[in-house]
């Protein structure tokens, strides 16, 4: 199996002259730079759009009640972020 590896990367690789492989390896940064920036603006990009309305979980206290002064702030957060979007979103019949 080793051989076998070693025979088809020299066909591939050893044999290539040292300009061509220089230029090839110079695309290898280019790549990943580029996979990366795409596939973090688009996880972000849903993040943000999956997550908008969300204000975190309320914080618990020992015995496994929410503090409730915390409760109301988050309540007063979506209450607020409700607010913001109202006159952003598109009316449709049968909606709020």
């Amino acid at each position: 199996m080793i051989e076998k590896f070693k025979a088809f990367w020299d066909r591939v690789w050893t044999q290539k002259p040292e300009a061509e492989r220089k230029r090839l390896k110079s695309y290898i940064p280019l790549a990943m730079y580029t996979f990366a920036f795409v596939y973090f603006v688009i996880y972000l990009s849903i993040l943000n759009t999956v997550n908008r309305d969300k204000t975190g979980d309320a914080v618990k206290n020992f015995f496994g009640d929410d503090v409730p002064h915390w409760v109301k702030m988050q309540r007063q957060q979506e209450k607020e972020i409700e607010e913001s979007y109202k006159y952003t979103r598109k009316r449709v019949s049968g909606g709020r």
